[in-house]
């Protein structure tokens, strides 16, 4: 298995009460998903997660769904195998402006599917991609990080 890119520790020092992410999908250039995700009642163990569905106007549009994970199942959700995983260093244009990131490409079939972990943001990807024939044909960027630790 590649190393994950964070520790359970780095996630949860990075997730305090009230953290928030703007999400945007896009898929062969149009937006076809805006969600904000929310972390609240974090413990030693884990914490609580809440994924609301936004419009256009960045205002939520629906209800959150909740679940909770421990930190150490939001560790595990960057785990890769390491047969088809290459992890390089690259620093890239976010919404959030110019991040170093960790590059995790996985081969996965016929396409690739890449992730971008910057360690100024511990937790999910910065932004991560289905690449196919070379091609980018959806990416998944965080948009707008708020909260206790933006």
């Amino acid at each position: 298995m590649a190393a994950p890119p964070f520790t359970s520790a780095q996630i949860r020092a990075a997730c305090p009460h009230g953290h928030t992410l703007d999400i945007v999908t896009e898929r062969d250039g149009e937006v076809v998903d805006r969600r904000r995700t929310s972390y609240f009642n974090p413990d030693e163990s884990g914490v609580s997660i809440g994924v609301t569905p936004l419009g256009a106007d960045g205002e939520p549009t629906g209800t959150a769904m909740e679940a909770w994970s421990s930190w150490d199942d939001l560790r595990d959700n960057m785990v890769y195998p390491g047969d088809v995983t290459t992890v390089t260093r690259e620093t890239i244009e976010t919404p959030l402006g110019r991040l170093e990131c960790a590059r995790y490409d996985v081969a996965s079939g016929e396409v690739t599917l890449v992730f971008w972990f910057s360690r100024d943001h511990p937790g999910m990807p910065i932004r991560s991609a289905t690449v196919s024939d070379g091609q980018e044909v959806e990416t998944t960027t965080v948009a707008a990080v708020s909260g206790a630790s933006s």
